[in-house]
């Protein structure tokens, strides 16, 4: 998935570059919007992963709660 966000993020530098005055992009490095890239990376993957995270405990609940069910229900 890495390599996911990692062209995703570059698609979106690249987009935000075509809004910039072509000026503006000369005077920044490509070492800056590779920068861009690399946090904008970081924050899809971050992103990504709390939002695993949100379902895993989901998840950890529902099962918390199917096992007490099961144990309501065999005690009956």
């Amino acid at each position: 998935m890495t390599e996911r966000f990692r062209k995703h993020a570059e698609e979106i530098t690249e987009t935000f570059k075509g809004f910039l005055p072509p000026e503006v992009v000369a005077q920044v490095s490509d070492e800056h919007f590779d920068e861009l890239s690399m946090m904008i990376e970081s924050a899809l993957s971050a992103s990504v992963l709390q939002h695993i995270e949100d379902i895993a405990d989901r998840f950890g609940s529902l099962a918390e709660k199917v096992r007490k069910e099961g144990q309501r229900y065999d005690s009956a």
